[in-house]
């Protein structure tokens, strides 16, 4: 014997679907803000750290976390990663040097760049 009533995909019938509340719909084209991170400005770039987390490398390549996992796992990220313990970590002069950031360049040079 087959049910009468209309299934949905989660094989339960639609008139026990939980509906959502009108004010949790999301808006055509909102993402979520942790979807939306900014990149770095050459200027965030040359004032980073020593050494940054894999993650924060890969926003400023414009990469996102998964990929720059997936890159530095593969040993195809663009620039030397270490792996210390369970983390990886990058050389902020090696991540300048693949941008074409000077490190060393004076306030006064920056200016006229």
């Amino acid at each position: 014997m087959t049910d009468p009533s209309p299934k949905t995909s989660h094989n339960r019938p639609a008139c026990q679907r939980a509906e959502r509340p009108a004010s949790s719909t999301r808006r055509p084209g909102r993402r979520c803000r942790r979807t939306m991170a900014q990149g770095l400005s050459a200027e965030e770039v040359r004032n980073l750290p020593v050494t940054i987390d894999l993650v924060t490398a890969g926003r400023a390549l414009g990469i996102g976390r998964t990929k720059a996992y997936q890159l530095a796992r593969t040993g195809d990220f663009p620039c030397r990663v270490w792996r210390v313990g369970h983390s990886y970590r990058v050389r902020t002069t090696d991540l300048q040097t693949f941008l074409g950031i000077d490190p060393a360049a004076s306030p006064a040079q920056r200016k006229d760049m």
